[in-house]
């Protein structure tokens, strides 16, 4: 693997060697993504109506399903009946179900967010009483962070907990909660009130959902994905067992944060396979339906928005994929223990926030493309167009936004700086990519001449926001171009859609680095520039999948 170490993408100096990408799965890989599909369009999609009314028992019966299939187990240590995958296999099992996104996003939670913090944090105790139940299904849990008045400021969190003997009494409302509705226990967030043995403070608990003080708010009535649950978790006095404190106490930060990286990887990769199932409904769309006496699919200007959508969705597939092998390649370097699952899920948070901003707005354009694509029947809720694009738009929003993402990213590579565990110096010579990361890092290290490493950096944040879409365009530029450098039966379109992207992320660093070059008072920094004919690479890489019938490459 090239990237030992998350952020390495950056420096100059590094070069990139080989690494994870969807050619690497095996048969056996294959078999169990054919699975997850297969349950998908066999039983999921059929009951869309259902489930998209939240016809009682129909989500819940199909998790139960899905868990017959080991599709809710699929990160779980194996001691406690999980499959304990690597990580780009179950991210490519959670991709295999975005056809219907509403059943993704509550298989993703049940994976993810739901189930991991008892995983990752919890005593072999705790471990025993819920990781089994979890990997089986009996057992859904949900992740209740945000409040009515903190959503991205979570640490402002208002819910209290109070240690009465040995009960803890809980009080507050959690707001916006994935799968509450069909969940047994929830990840509760809270601030301990008073020292208890010595630590106070924001804390995470194990609140099974039949305790004293428990209940529900009403279903949320949301603009998309109207077939997953989304409640209020309401905590009057509630009352837990002692020995429900997940972790800590007062360090219940390292669980937000850190569960937080795992939920933005999973997220962009679950938006990347909605991306290809909205483009893909669209291409069919395309292919029958005839205008002036020929197939819509043929036009231009179908064809340039089928071939941007399809090399965009090979970039961001790469990059994914590249970040989930290199977690698990330093997960593994560790023993897979949880330790090291932490530790590589840490290192690499950049590179989770790059998955979630790149697949959620990647899902963002394409679902609205492919309804441009399917003209005024798109428009009517009878055509898929008009589902993926209301369920696409809370992607930039959930685990973390975008805009707090594009915070995060930067603040991250000042850490890594700091800890002297990469740097931004070397020379770009003719080097394409060379160039860009040299941009970039001309640009970060002003700002942090402007600003220092103090809180004068975090108030620039619309040029936290140039540093961090250009670490994004970096990252998936390099990534597509590995994966072409090292495909096991490359094409010509495969060149194609490299030299496209490559040449699109140079005019997006060019600009963006000339922009923050003036904002600091620098000189421009130099980007390099290649002479691409990208109109003609749109119409080359639309006509492979045209004929393909489906936008995989």
């Amino acid at each position: 693997m090239s990237d030992t170490h998350g952020g390495t993408f950056l420096d100059p100096a590094q070069a990139p060697g080989a690494t994870f990408t969807p050619e690497h799965f095996s048969a056996e890989d294959q078999a169990l993504f054919d699975t997850a599909r297969r349950f998908c369009d066999e039983q999921v999609w059929p009951r869309l109506a259902d489930i998209e009314a939240k016809t009682p028992g129909v989500l819940a019966g199909l998790m139960q399903q899905a868990s017959e299939l080991g599709l809710t187990m699929l990160d779980l240590p194996e001691q406690y009946g999980g499959l304990d995958l690597p990580l780009p296999v179950s991210m490519r099992v959670l991709e295999s179900t975005g056809r219907e996104q509403s059943f993704m996003l509550t298989l993703m939670v049940q994976n993810g967010i739901g189930s991991l913090p008892v995983a990752l944090f919890g005593t072999d105790a705790q471990k025993a009483a819920w990781l089994p139940g979890f990997a089986s299904g009996e057992l859904r849990g949900c992740y209740c962070l945000t409040e009515p008045g903190s959503g991205s400021d979570a640490l402002a969190a208002r819910t209290t907990a109070v240690l009465d003997g040995n009960d803890w009494r809980l009080t507050g409302t959690k707001q916006f909660i994935t799968n509450a509705g069909i969940a047994d226990v929830g990840f509760v967030f809270a601030k301990v009130q008073g020292e208890v043995d010595g630590a106070s403070g924001f804390t995470c608990f194990i609140v099974p959902f039949d305790a004293p003080g428990v209940s529900l708010g009403a279903e949320e009535h949301k603009l998309g994905m109207h077939g997953s649950s989304t409640c209020q978790v309401i905590l009057q006095d509630a009352r837990i067992p002692r020995e429900h404190v997940l972790g800590q106490i007062g360090r219940g930060h390292v669980i937000a944060f850190n569960i937080l990286n795992n939920g933005r990887y999973k997220l962009g990769g679950t938006a990347l396979g909605s991306a290809k199932c909205a483009l893909d409904a669209a291409l069919d769309y395309a292919v029958g339906r005839k205008q002036f006496g020929q197939r819509i699919a043929d036009f231009g200007m179908i064809r340039r928005k089928i071939g941007q959508a399809a090399a965009d969705i090979y970039a961001v597939e790469s990059a994914i994929y590249r970040a989930g092998g290199a977690i698990d390649a330093l997960t593994n370097a560790g023993g897979r223990s949880s330790e090291a699952k932490l530790a590589a899920l840490q290192d690499f948070a950049l590179e989770c926030s790059i998955a979630k901003i790149a697949g959620s707005e990647l899902l963002g354009r394409v679902a609205d493309e492919s309804l441009q694509m399917f003209g005024g029947y798109g428009f009517l809720e009878e055509y898929p167009a008009a589902k993926y694009l209301r369920d696409a738009r809370i992607a930039r929003i959930y685990e973390g936004t975008n805009e707090i993402n594009r915070i995060v990213m930067p603040r991250t590579l000042l850490k890594k700086l700091g800890a002297g565990e990469l740097g931004l110096t070397g020379s770009a010579g003719d080097d394409l990519l060379a160039s860009l990361k040299l941009a970039h890092a001309r640009c970060f290290s002003a700002a942090l001449e402007k600003h220092g490493s103090g809180k004068g950096f975090d108030v620039d944040q619309e040029l936290m926001a140039h540093l961090a879409d250009m670490m994004t365009a970096i990252y998936l530029a390099e990534s597509t171009a590995l994966r072409v450098a090292y495909h096991p039966h490359r094409q010509p379109v495969h060149e194609d859609v490299a030299q496209l992207v490559l040449a699109q992320a140079a005019a997006q660093v060019a600009q963006l680095a000339a922009e923050a070059a003036t904002h600091l008072g620098i000189a421009t920094p130099t980007v390099t520039r290649p002479a691409a004919d990208v109109m003609a690479l749109r119409q080359r890489i639309a006509a492979h999948v045209v004929d393909a019938g489906r936008c995989t490459l």
